[in-house]
């Protein structure tokens, strides 16, 4: 009989929200889902977006020991951080923590997510700022 033993940990939502809102250390929290589900709002305190399907390839961007530094791992239910989860155990790090219920029961929580500012919203801004200092300009000079 073969036993397998995980090295990786469930989490709940409200550990993840004191571990982010009092700054209780350092891990790397990486988001494994689409970039287009990213796009739609993420957890605060977010270092990467690592598609579940590329993590094997891209685990060089995940700059951690994998002895000693600790990497949470969520997504939309649990489901592909399951699967994060384990090709980061078979590459080695031993301190991994995965959301149960993943950003569903984050929200169901209560708590906020962050949406980045779109490229759209960003230029629209520009040309915004642009004009008001363009006006206060011709202010200046009557």
């Amino acid at each position: 009989m073969l036993m397998v033993f995980l090295s990786w940990t469930w989490i709940t939502p409200k550990w993840l929200h004191t571990y982010i809102t009092e700054k209780k250390g350092n891990a790397i929290i990486i988001d494994v889902r689409t970039p287009r589900e990213h796009e739609m709002g993420h957890i605060p305190g977010t270092d990467l977006l690592i598609p579940h399907t590329e993590i094997a390839k891209r685990i060089s961007e995940i700059k951690a020991d994998p002895e000693k530094d600790t990497v949470i791992v969520y997504c939309r239910s649990g489901r592909r951080s399951t699967y994060a989860a384990r090709i980061l155990e078979a590459k080695g790090f031993k301190h991994v923590l995965n959301l149960r219920g993943g950003i569903k029961a984050w929200r169901a929580r209560g708590y906020e997510l962050v949406k980045p500012e779109r490229k759209r919203e960003r230029t629209r801004n520009l040309e915004r700022d642009r004009n008001r200092i363009r006006n206060r300009q011709g202010d200046n000079t009557k």
